[in-house]
This record gives structure tokens, sequence and C-alpha cells, in this order.
């Protein structure tokens, strides 16, 4: 039995869905997959794609991103509509949703959003932010929404786990963004997650926390917890995606 992560997948893209259908139904039929968030925007492909990922692999664990949650595709208002349509999606393809044991591994998703605790929104970040447009939260900001994600996650018996792995699709802490990201960029800092997702980790006590959302692939330890990022990101990213399934080792 074998972990493996990829986040990111956006299949929305045909190149990317391509790739997915593809996907070994042989290779993994004993393995695990941890699935951080941003599969498609569309419910129909997200089911789609979930039911793909479940054809192929013994246990699917999955988190929804931003993507996911957007209703701009979709006849649903509100974006917590989106969440729990999201939520039965996940049920009927078998995915899981809540922590999970498989061997001595003690697997666990963490809900967020982005609340800017790593930065004030900017006039950029205004004008450029899909999430803007494509989201509605029922007349709630993003740092009630991030609360209302936080208080859904629960810490679950950790009694008898010999590695626990948490995952979420935002980044738990900025330090995670490399030093040489162009400044250009950096306007997005506040977008891409929340420190109360480091909390949990550390009120958890992980050892491996896997994350997406940034499509930065890396894998860096901080104060003794290792980080993940495995993104397969848009079809013109391959220079900073792997476009591949990570293998976290065995089970």
């Amino acid at each position: 039995m074998r972990l493996f992560t990829v986040s990111d997948l956006h299949t929305d893209h045909p190149e990317n869905w391509k790739w997915l259908e593809q996907l070994s139904r042989e290779d993994y039929l004993d393995d695990t997959l941890i699935v951080a968030g941003d599969v498609a925007d569309e419910i129909g492909l997200l089911r789609s794609s979930l039911a793909q990922l479940s054809r192929r692999f013994k246990h699917v664990c999955f988190v929804p991103g931003n993507h996911d949650l957007w209703v701009i595709r979709s006849d649903l208002r509100s974006s917590f509509d989106k969440y729990r349509t999201v939520n039965q999606a996940c049920r009927d393809a078998g995915v899981h949703t809540q922590a999970c044991r498989v061997g001595s591994t003690l697997i666990v998703p963490l809900l967020g959003w982005y609340d800017y605790s790593f930065g004030p929104v900017n006039e950029t970040l205004r004008t450029n932010w899909m999430d803007f447009k494509a989201c509605h939260w029922d007349g709630h900001d993003d740092e009630a929404v991030s609360k209302t994600f936080d208080g859904l996650n629960q810490l679950p018996d950790t009694r008898g786990a010999q590695h626990i792995v948490s995952f979420s699709h935002f980044l738990p802490r900025i330090d995670l963004m490399p030093g040489n990201v162009p400044p250009q960029y950096r306007y997005l800092y506040p977008v891409l997650g929340s420190t109360r997702l480091e909390q949990q980790v550390r009120r958890l006590g992980a050892q491996t926390h896997i994350y997406g959302h940034s499509h930065l692939n890396r894998r860096v330890t901080l104060e003794s917890v290792t980080y993940i990022n495995n993104a397969f990101g848009y079809p013109s990213e391959r220079h900073i995606a792997n476009k591949a399934l990570l293998c976290l080792g065995s089970l």
C-alpha cells in the first residue's frame, strides 16, 4: 500500500482531463490518494473526476479548493450550497472527506479559506482575483468564511497513529512561498491561505502536511513538519509542475 498526492488537477482543461482518463486503472488499486483541492469548478465535471479517481485507488481523500466552490457556472447561488453539493458528490463517489486511518497512518483533511492573515487586500487583487466574482458567501466576508470552515474541522482521535498526515487546499503559512517569487506576483499572497490552518496542523501533531493552491511544487521542513505541494496545475504551467502523482511512501 502506497500513499500518493496531487492537487489542482483543474480537469476543466481538456488536456488535464485527458491525463486523468489515461491514468492507469491497475497500478494503484491497493493505494491511497490525497487530493488537495481544485479538481473542477463545474459540478458535473467534478463528479466525473472524483469517480475516475475512485475507480483507480483503494482510498481517495479530498478537501475542496476555491475553484471547486465557484458558482459562476452553476445554478446554485451560494458557495456554501456548492460546498454541500461537493460533499454529496464525494459521498456518491466513495471519496473520504473526514479523517481516515490507512494502516498505521492517520490522514486528516483540513477545511479552510483565506482570511488576510498573510496580508491586506490590495487594488490589484480586487481587480484580478476571480474568487471575488465566482464565489458568493451569503453576505459573509472572507474572514467569516475562514472561521466557518475552521469551525467544521474536528480534531480526530490520534491514538495509535504512527504517522499523521494533514492536508488542506490553502497554505497554512506564508513562508512556504519560496523567496525567489517575482515581486509582481506577490500581490496574491493575501489570498493564499490562513494562519488558522497552521494552528490546526500543530494542534493535530501532524508530521506531514500536504497543500495546494499556489501551483508551486515544493517540499520543505519547518519546525519538524514537512510541507509538500504537488500541484498538477494549468496546461501552460509545465515549467513549475511535475504533471504527475507524487508518491509519499508506503503505508
